[in-house]
């Protein structure tokens, strides 16, 4: 909505802006503000006329002298120099030919090239013969020839020559038409019966005029009073920046006019208009004045009402769209039936969301296929320990199978639920350490033997410490032999300074090890496996871990009696 006010108020006030400077014009009635106002037009025209055949000359001077910039562009092979040549002529359509002299200004054979449609073959050798006198008369780095008409396309045109490098390793000349600056110049009308031109410094005609005394380009044109002017402005200095506006000439021939030259160039500028009709029809002006600004009032109104709906409209559309792709909602999609800049931005939207989408769905893809890679690598790690041994053999997976159910009880996230996936299948990825003799032993171990064991909990940390993936369960493979009380190991950790995931994985590596078979004991009941478990609650496992646990099996069903896992209650 602020959006659509802005856009309401601002073509108002152009409005009304727009009215009460037709207004103000209108209203004066004296010969000196008409006149003031006139010269103003001029002097605007001129401005804008300049800025435009700078534009349109620098263009095409700058594409040529490209070649120029061209790193050491004399010592490329002739093909990539050709290359570079016609690429500046298929570039710049005011460049209707091109050639390449050496140091000494001869040309270079094979480095010419011209536009057939626009320049025949009969004017290339003028334009080299304007361009070998333009490079021995060089004096700057580059050098217009006078403009001409050409005979060809009837539009002025002229010679632009160039030295390249430092010192000089040869020259560039360019033809450049003119045409665009012709009828540029053509379309440009100050009042009724005003036009623009421009001339040399030495009043030749270059290019526009829209009366039959104005003449073609290369004609005289130092007659006309303002021209007549600017060469005795700049006699002698030729000053480039010159600018003048006026009125020019006796009552019956005079003209309200404003010049200026143009620096480099050594071109001037004019804007002319005949005093006697630049004043005229003022009375109609006048009358009408009121009525057009009511009128101009009302149709801006109208007209910015619903260009404003129509701007304000899908750009809701495209907020409301962008605020559910930050969501996450991708694919959502924007219906704009306009066939303007918004309609297409509007499907660039669309499409851009469908694409989110794609890349979304590759993305998820991509995840869970390199996170079953993960959990499989895991796996195989996991196996390795428990081939050691036969009794173990499945303990890792089990105790993670147990570990995700007692999670899952405790109200954890699924993130949490997948570290402790992990912390339970690598719990003892440390044992790869210890000796086979130690691991497989069929009776109790010895002192020294028990501390050597002690070791695999830190033995695991350092083995995935460089893997960052598994850098959140590193905890459970150090720190599930830490005790409730402290008594624990590797680092004596107590009560909650021991990790949750070390907690849960240490309660199911015990409840599988009294579950399952193992040389010094037979797997025991459930109801014996939770009565030890009870009995290590507040010692050696956390009260809430083994509560949860206990929860677990009576949700499941599953009896007490027998020799029934655990893995039977996940499945």
């Amino acid at each position: 909505m602020k959006l659509f006010k802005a856009i309401l108020l601002l073509m108002l006030v152009a409005s009304v802006v727009a009215t009460s400077m037709v207004g103000a014009l209108a209203v004066s009635n004296t010969r000196e503000v008409l006149v003031r106002d006139a010269q103003e037009l001029a002097q605007e025209r001129v401005k804008q006329v300049s800025l435009k055949a700078t534009q349109i000359l620098l263009e095409p001077s700058r594409g040529a002298m490209g070649l120029a910039r061209i790193p050491g562009f004399f010592q490329l092979a002739l093909e990539e120099q050709r290359w570079h040549v016609t690429a500046v002529l298929n570039q710049h359509r005011e460049i209707t030919a091109l050639t390449v002299f050496d140091a000494r200004g001869a040309r270079i054979p094979g480095l010419q090239a011209f536009a057939v449609k626009d320049i025949p073959p009969t004017e290339v050798a003028e334009h080299e013969s304007r361009a070998r006198q333009l490079i021995e008369s060089l004096g700057a780095r580059e050098a217009y020839s006078r403009a001409y008409l050409s005979p060809s396309s009837g539009y002025p045109a002229l010679t632009l020559a160039f030295a390249v490098g430092d010192p000089v390793k040869g020259y560039v000349a360019a033809e450049i038409s003119l045409r665009s600056l012709a009828e540029m110049l053509g379309q440009q009308k100050v009042g009724s019966t005003g036009f623009a031109y421009i001339t040399d410094l030495d009043g030749r005609l270059v290019a526009g005029g829209a009366r039959a005394d104005t003449g073609s380009t290369g004609d005289d044109a130092s007659s006309r009073p303002a021209v007549a002017h600017m060469r005795g402005m700049v006699a002698g200095s030729r000053r480039s920046g010159l600018f003048h506006v006026g009125n020019f000439g006796d009552s019956r021939t005079g003209v309200v006019a404003a010049y200026s030259v143009l620096p480099g160039e050594g071109w001037a500028i004019f804007s002319e208009q005949p005093m006697e009709l630049a004043y005229k029809q003022v009375q109609d002006m006048k009358r009408g004045i009121f009525l057009s600004a009511i009128a101009a009032m009302c149709v801006a109104a109208a007209l910015a009402w619903v260009f404003s709906r129509t701007v304000t409209r899908p750009v809701r559309g495209l907020m409301a769209g962008a605020l559910e792709i930050a969501q996450g909602k991708f694919g959502v999609e924007v219906k704009v039936e306009t066939r303007n800049e918004l309609g297409e931005l509007a499907q660039t939207f669309n499409y851009m969301s469908k694409q989110l989408e794609a890349y979304d769905q590759e993305n998820k893809r991509l995840y869970e296929s390199l996170e079953q890679g993960y959990l499989e690598t895991i796996v195989a790690l996991a196996n390795s320990i428990d081939s050691k041994d036969p009794y173990t053999r499945g303990h890792s997976m089990r105790v993670g199978d147990v570990a995700v159910e007692i999670g899952r009880e405790l109200g954890l996230s699924p993130r949490e639920l997948k570290h402790l996936q992990y912390g339970g299948i690598l719990h003892d990825i440390g044992k790869i350490g210890i000796l086979d003799s130690i691991l497989t032993k069929q009776t109790g171990l010895t002192d020294e033997e028990m501390k050597m064991m002690k070791e695999h909990p830190a033995i695991g940390d350092s083995i995935i410490q460089p893997v960052s993936f598994l850098a959140s369960v590193r905890a459970a493979v150090r720190n599930h032999h830490e005790n409730w009380d402290g008594s624990g190991y590797p680092d004596g950790l107590r009560g909650d300074q021991i990790p949750v995931v070390a907690r849960i994985v240490g309660a199911a590596d015990t409840f599988d090890a009294c579950t399952s078979t193992r040389p010094y004991q037979k797997a025991m009941p459930l109801e014996k496996t939770m009565e030890i478990l009870e009995k290590l609650s507040g010692k050696r496992l956390d009260p809430d871990v083994v509560a949860a646990l206990r929860r677990v099996v009576q949700k499941r069903g599953v009896r007490v009696e027998g020799q029934a896992q655990l893995v039977r209650l996940a499945g």
